[in-house]
């Protein structure tokens, strides 16, 4: 009578390993697409941040480049002024010296001026640099973060590889005692020669 029941729910225990076995081949595969998405987010972005913290470097940098531009222009035109200044103080009199004494004047303040704004832009790279620099560690910390996740759900889809390949075994182990079991009951056993 045993036998009998085993044997008839011997289907049932084929399905359910079967059924196991392909659920987790399943939720296998489902958790390296997540991971896949999920390291393709990260990596888009990290890339739109990096893409971003760029152009601002270039806009720093090309504005730094026209107030340098710009400096020299004006240190040009400085040396101009004071060679044309300097050839009018031989020919003319005290009045064109107070003009290049307030010309003179202007002129260095003119020049503080652009030496203090070249100042200020230095110290606003500076400070860029600074905020580059945290970005930077920032994103080694998070790509430490991802590798350690990804490390981690490596293990868990070597474990989950682990689990299929046990359950395998086990139904083939069951297909196995499902055969022996048919061909248990396939032999015929000889009735005893006396009667009960």
């Amino acid at each position: 009578m045993e036998t009998s029941d085993n044997f008839a729910l011997a289907p049932i225990v084929d399905k359910i390993a079967y059924g196991i076995a392909k659920g987790l081949v399943v939720a296998v595969k489902e958790l390296e697409n997540h991971i896949a998405n999920e390291t393709r987010k990260v990596g888009d972005a990290v890339g739109r941040r990096l893409d971003t913290l760029q152009i601002s470097l270039q806009d720093v940098s090309k504005f730094v480049g026209e107030q340098r531009s710009t400096n020299i222009a004006v240190q040009d035109q400085l040396r101009e002024t004071d060679a044309r200044h300097a050839a009018a103080l031989a020919s003319v009199s005290q009045r064109i010296d107070t003009s290049v004494a307030a010309l003179q004047n202007e002129t260095k303040a003119l020049s503080q001026s652009v030496s203090e704004r070249i100042d200020s832009l230095c110290k606003e790279l500076g400070v860029h640099q600074e905020d580059i620099g945290a970005v930077k560690a920032t994103l080694s910390t998070v790509c430490s973060r991802v590798d350690a996740i990804v490390e981690r759900l490596d293990r868990q889809a070597d474990a989950f590889r682990s689990m299929h390949t046990a359950y395998s075994q086990r139904e083939t182990e069951l297909e196995q005692l499902v055969d022996g079991l048919a061909r248990l009951r396939a032999y015929s056993t000889p009735l005893p020669a006396n009667g009960l």
